[in-house]
């Protein structure tokens, strides 16, 4: 018995937790989506692991659209709206928290730009 904690040789027990794609250490975030040039201008949101790639986010992107009955095309591209500057293409292998600060991801908006 170890009145005084765990026992020096104990591991630490450190678990994943899965849910929708993410896990303890990179919680999934719900970013704001939009369809460029679409008519209606409806901004969805999805939830997404915050380390996900670009490339790894596509598949369920385009699962939502369809369950919203948005029109899904053969090919993306996404960018990243900025108040600050000039939209941002992003590439298939950036992660997607290299394009939004965790304080403030209420402020960014993809745009899924139909190819």
């Amino acid at each position: 018995m170890y009145l005084f904690g765990r026992s020096t040789c104990e591991k630490q027990d450190i678990k994943h937790v899965e849910v929708c794609g993410s896990s303890a250490n990179f919680p999934a975030k719900n970013l704001r989506f939009k369809v460029h040039d679409k008519s209606d201008d409806e901004i969805f949101v999805i939830q997404i692991a915050w380390q996900t790639s670009v490339e790894d986010a596509i598949p369920t992107i385009r699962e939502e659209m369809a369950r919203r009955n948005i029109d899904v095309p053969n090919n993306i591209k996404l960018r990243v709206e900025d108040p600050r500057g000039p939209e941002k293409e992003l590439e298939p292998g950036d992660k997607i928290s290299k394009h939004f600060n965790i304080d403030h991801i209420e402020e960014g908006l993809i745009l899924i730009y139909p190819q």
